[in-house]
């Protein structure tokens, strides 16, 4: 059985584990709100965003390489688009090259180095 939670303070040390595990390059901040995706209460994954200017800013996903292409990625991005969506926030971006075509597949649109979805637009409203 798989969940998505929000990540509590207790959460850190797996997460660091996981982006680590991941290569994951840059700094964690646990004042953002991080998502995690564990399988029979073991994580395997998180995301993370901050808002910023009415936006959600995607600042990390990551997901253990023996999970990846079936479909967590996926879910791990509609959760917190959704949670975004639900806190009234407008677009949402994301700046992450390995996982740019991804985005791009879901729906997002290039803009420089980013890439850009409106929230609303993404969920059909």
């Amino acid at each position: 059985m798989f969940s998505v939670n929000f990540a509590k303070a207790e959460d850190f040390e797996i997460i660091k584990k996981i982006a680590n595990e991941c290569n994951l390059k840059g700094t964690l901040n646990f004042l953002e709100e991080i998502f995690m995706i564990a399988r029979e209460d073991k994580p395997f994954g998180f995301i993370s965003m901050k808002e910023e200017n009415n936006n959600a800013i995607i600042t990390n996903l990551a997901i253990l390489p023996s999970y990846r292409d079936k479909g967590f990625e996926n879910l791990m991005v509609r959760v917190v688009l959704n949670h975004a969506l639900d806190m009234g926030l407008e677009n949402a971006c994301v700046n992450i090259p390995f996982y740019k075509d991804f985005f791009c597949k879901l729906g997002f649109k290039e803009k420089g180095d980013f890439q850009i979805v409106k929230l609303k637009e993404f969920f059909g409203e």
